[in-house]
Order: C-alpha cells, then sequence, then structure tokens
C-alpha cells in the first residue's frame, strides 16, 4: 500500500514538472522571413508589426463571386454560378484547370475561352448575354 502511495507521489511529481517544464516555449530565430501578400494588397508604413504565421482566410479570393470590374473565373474553384450577374461592360476570363457552370442570367461585354482542356457548362436556367460593350 505504500508502494503504491510512493509510485502515485513520484507520478503525480514528474506530471508537474513535465507540465511546468514543457510550459514555455522559445521560438526560432530567423535572419529573414519571406511571405506573400495578397493580390492589390499595399502596405501602410508602421514602425513596428506583428503578424500571426499560418493560414489566413483573408488572403483567400472568391473567384465564384463577381463584385466588381472584370470577372476573373478560377477553374479550380468549380464554381456553380447560380445568381443573376450584370457586369456592364466588364469582361469574363477563366484561368486555372477545372470547370464552372452558369445556371443564371449574365450580362458582359466579352466572354474569354476557357483554358485548354477545359470545360464550361450552361444550366438550364442560364443565360448569357454578351457583346454589351458601349
Amino acid at each position: 500500500m505504500l508502494n503504491k502511495k510512493i509510485l502515485a507521489f513520484f507520478g503525480i511529481f514528474f506530471l508537474v514538472l513535465t507540465i511546468t517544464s514543457t510550459s514555455s516555449y522559445t521560438p526560432p530565430t530567423y535572419n529573414s522571413v519571406n511571405f506573400t501578400l495578397c493580390d492589390g494588397y499595399t502596405a501602410p508604413t508602421y514602425n513596428s508589426i506583428n503578424f500571426t504565421l499560418g493560414e489566413s482566410d483573408s488572403c483567400v479570393v472568391d473567384t465564384c463571386t463577381y463584385s466588381s470590374g472584370n470577372w476573373n473565373i478560377s477553374l479550380n474553384d468549380f464554381c456553380i454560378i447560380d445568381s443573376d450577374t450584370d457586369l456592364g461592360t466588364n469582361n469574363i476570363t477563366f484561368y486555372g484547370e477545372g470547370n464552372v457552370t452558369f445556371n443564371a442570367i449574365i450580362t458582359t461585354c466579352n466572354v474569354g475561352g476557357l483554358p485548354a482542356n477545359q470545360k464550361g457548362y450552361l444550366g438550364s436556367s442560364a443565360r448569357v448575354n454578351y457583346g454589351v460593350c458601349q
């Protein structure tokens, strides 16, 4: 019985020692750090910059939703466009590998060709009005 108490005491002691010794982390030191900024990003000037390493959704571009200007659709996103969209005199272009499906009314000045061996689909509700370049 005494042996079990001694073993339990040392077990708890080593557990506390392990938790205490692994709780402080010293990050590695680098002479330089390379990182890529999102397209269209203009860096403000700061005396110091704090940033978090790892993945971030802030650089993810949603090519399936039109916002303004020309619409550059990544076929890698396998977009299904199901909202009517009027680009006015702006154009649609495609890049990457994959496909796109239109199932809405799209009005645009011009629709670019698909990259070689890639596919575009028109659903039953799709209509593309292009050539509206005035």
